[in-house]
């Protein structure tokens, strides 16, 4: 139920207009040695991160790689169709982002879907907070994995 009223809080056409500023558009992806490897950029913050996606035959591995957070701060984060332009709905839920006193993240989850998807786009969004409630709905940080 909470990834339902997340899509709606998340995704929706009013709220995501109110409150995701169009951040810079994510370069092309780069070779990694562990895959691709993406920008992740703040919107409402300095923090700034990279993505890497990983691919296997059935499933894909997404790495946030984050810095300059507020130090011990929790943040939901999602995988949306569309781009941090033209926002879609949350397609899979990542493991919950978690700072450490020094501000720095690192959150790995494997989904089980190929990337790159079929048809569309994805993108990568780690909001405000520590779920989907008031402000902490904002997107924080936004990054295009294409």
């Amino acid at each position: 139920m909470l990834v339902t009223a997340s899509a709606v809080a998340c995704g929706g056409a009013s709220s995501t207009a109110a409150t995701t500023p169009t951040p810079a558009a994510s370069p092309s992806p780069s070779p990694s040695p562990t895959g691709l490897q993406f920008v992740l950029g703040g919107i409402h913050t300095s923090a700034s991160g990279k993505i890497m996606v990983t691919t296997a035959p059935t499933s894909t591995t997404i790495e946030l790689n984050i810095t300059g957070l507020a130090s011990n701060s929790s943040h939901i984060s999602h995988v949306h169709s569309g781009s941090c332009q033209q926002p879609g709905g949350i397609l899979f839920a990542l493991n919950q982002v978690v700072a450490d006193g020094t501000g720095a993240a690192d959150a790995r989850t494997t989904i089980q879907a190929k990337y790159p998807p079929a048809s569309g786009h994805w993108y990568v969004v780690v909001h405000a907070g520590p779920d989907m409630q008031g402000s902490n709905a904002t997107y924080l940080m936004c990054g295009n994995l294409f």
